[in-house]
C-alpha cells in the first residue's frame, strides 16, 4: 500500500487487510510525505505484520511502488490502494486459484464501486482469461490495480513498475506480464474501489491519454497480424472516456474490423464464453455512455450486449441489487 494524505478513509483500508482470512503476510505501506494523520493512523496499530516505511519527500506512487517492490520479502504481492477494502477472503481466494494454478503470474478479480463518500455507485467487471483480457487490454484496463496480486519475482525480471508512467503504470506492467505469463481474473467481487467523485483535472487527462496510448499501441502490434491507422488508434481511446453518439458509426466500424482481426489471430476466441462475456460488458459500456445523449441507440447497444450473453444481465443486476443492500451507507 502507498498512501499521500489518506487519513480519510485510511482505516477502513488498514484493517480489511488486518482482518484478512489468510493471515500470513507481511503488510507494506510506503508514505509518500503525508502531511495528515496517515503516518499517526498507521502508527496506532500493534500488529507486528505492519512495516511503515516513511518518505520524507513527496516521489510520486510509482517510485513508491517500486519502493515497496524493493523492499518485499514475499513470493507473492498483493496490491491495495489507501482508500480502498478488501473482502475478508480475498488474499484467501486468490491464493487458493494461485495454488492450483502455479504457472499464473497475475491474479484479479471484480470489484464493487464506491463513491467518496461510502455510497455504493455499481459494479467493476474485467475479463477473466488470458485471450479476453489481451482483447479487453486493447481498450481499456483489464486488470484493477488494488485488486492485483502477482508473483514478486517475475515483476521483478520486467523491471518492476515503469517510473516514466506516472498515472498507468499498472496498466503498462500488466500488458507486459502478460507477454511473458498466464495472467487471469476470478469471478468473484472480493474488493471494494473507492471512485472519487471529481474527475482528474485535464492535465492528468492528458497524461492518462498518453500514457494509454503507449500501452495501447504495444497491445495492438502484439495482438493484431494487420496494421492499425493512428486514426483507429484515436477512436479506440475515445472508449475509456465514452463515446460520443456522432462517433458511433465509426467506433462500431473500428471496433468490428479489429474484432475480426483478432478472432482470425486467436481462433479459440471465438467459442469462448469469457469472450462473450467480455464483448458483452464492451457494449454494455458502450451503451451506456449513450443512453442519455441517444437514448434508442444506447438501449439498442445493451440490447446488443445481453444478446451476446443472457447471463450477463441476470448476473449484473443480481449484483446491483447484493451492493446496494450489503454496500450502501
Amino acid at each position: 500500500m502507498t498512501m499521500f494524505d489518506a487519513a480519510r478513509h485510511l482505516r477502513a483500508s488498514v484493517e480489511s487487510i488486518l482482518a484478512q482470512t489468510f493471515a500470513d503476510f507481511e503488510f507494506l505501506i510506503v508514505d509518500d510525505g503525508s502531511r495528515d494523520d496517515s503516518v499517526a493512523i498507521v502508527e496506532s496499530y500493534r500488529d507486528a505484520r505492519i512495516r511503515l516505511v516513511r518518505n520524507e519527500r513527496n516521489k510520486g506512487q510509482t517510485p513508491c511502488l517500486n519502493q515497496g517492490l524493493a523492499l518485499a520479502r514475499g513470493v507473492w504481492v498483493a496490491r491495495q490502494d489507501a482508500d480502498d477494502i478488501s473482502l475478508p477472503r480475498r488474499l484467501e481466494r486468490q491464493m487458493e486459484r494461485l495454488r492450483r494454478e502455479e504457472k499464473l503470474a497475475l491474479l484479479g478479480c471484480q470489484a464493487w464501486l464506491l463513491d467518496d463518500d461510502g455510497k455504493f455507485t455499481g459494479l467493476l467487471d474485467v475479463a477473466l482469461g488470458p485471450e479476453s483480457i489481451e482483447w479487453a487490454g486493447l481498450w481499456e484496463n483489464p486488470f484493477i490495480h488494488t485488486a492485483a496480486i502477482f508473483r514478486r519475482a517475475a515483476v521483478a525480471q520486467l523491471g518492476g513498475y515503469d517510473e516514466s508512467f506516472r498515472i498507468c503504470q499498472d496498466y503498462a506492467l500488466w500488458m507486459r506480464l502478460a507477454e511473458a505469463h498466464p495472467v487471469a481474473n476470478l469471478p468473484e467481487r472480493l474488493t471494494v474501489y473507492r471512485h472519487a467523485a471529481q474527475s482528474l483535472q485535464h492535465s492528468g487527462r492528458e497524461t492518462v491519454r498518453e500514457e494509454s496510448g503507449r500501452v495501447l499501441r504495444r497491445g495492438l502490434a502484439r495482438a493484431l497480424a494487420q496494421p492499425v491507422s493512428e486514426r483507429e488508434v484515436a477512436v479506440l481511446m475515445r472508449y475509456r472516456e465514452g463515446v460520443a453518439a456522432a462517433e458511433l458509426a465509426e467506433f462500431r466500424a473500428v471496433y468490428a474490423r479489429l474484432l475480426a482481426g483478432y478472432q482470425t489471430a486467436h481462433p479459440a476466441a471465438a467459442g469462448s464464453r469469457d469472450f462473450r462475456r467480455t464483448r458483452a460488458l464492451h457494449r454494455a459500456k458502450l451503451g451506456r455512455s449513450l443512453v442519455a445523449e441517444r437514448p434508442l441507440a444506447g438501449l439498442a447497444e445493451l440490447t446488443g450486449a445481453f444478446a451476446l450473453d443472457p447471463r450477463l444481465l441476470c448476473g449484473l443486476l443480481a449484483d446491483r441489487l447484493a451492493g446496494r443492500f450489503t454496500l450502501a451507507s
